[in-house]
């Protein structure tokens, strides 16, 4: 594996972490998972088995992800929807349309790639990081963008392609507010 570029942190990536016992500490657990996932590891929790047939979980840590392309500086211009990749802002009609880190990821993610159809999968590791959360977050940040950019009518951008995932459909943006 290789090294990570966090200080203090090269020994945690080669680590395996074996946890075992009663499920009693499955809350803890989960949120040591959330902890490692946000500073930026892969990590896996997977129930096993001990020799004595007690439920336990397996946690597993791998090399530190590299940093999500939704992190760009490279802005982005779809007629009037602009992202602006250096001071992480968005503008429709050269108004500020304030979101969230996550909210203004996501919509970058999706903007910076028009047509493509991403799947929760896919989103949640590009702009998560991880795929320890649920595919039920990418769904509510979805509602959400939706929800904010609906007043500049780019809501209707953010189609869901169904059985398949989430695209940006950059026809509503380039038409006259």
């Amino acid at each position: 594996m290789g090294e990570s570029t966090r200080p203090g942190t090269a020994d945690l990536a080669a680590a395996r972490i074996a946890v075992l016992g009663p499920v009693r500490n499955r809350e803890a657990l989960d949120a040591a998972t959330r902890v490692l996932a946000e500073a930026g590891f892969g990590v896996e929790l997977v129930e096993s088995l001990s020799p004595r047939d007690a439920v336990g979980f397996d946690l597993i840590l791998h090399d530190p992800d590299p940093a999500p392309e939704a992190l760009s500086i490279e802005d982005v211009h779809i007629g009037r929807l602009h992202i602006d990749g250096a001071r992480k802002r968005v503008f429709v009609d050269h108004l500020p349309v304030p979101m969230s880190a996550r909210e203004y990821a996501l919509l970058r993610e999706l903007a910076a790639h028009p047509d493509v159809v991403f799947s929760r999968a896919d989103l949640l590791r590009s702009v998560w990081g991880s795929t320890w959360r649920t595919e039920g977050s990418v769904t509510e940040y979805i509602r959400r963008l939706r929800i904010l950019l609906e007043p500049t009518g780019i809501g209707e951008c953010i189609a869901t392609r169904k059985g398949f995932g989430y695209s940006f459909d950059p026809e509503p943006a380039m038409a006259d507010g």
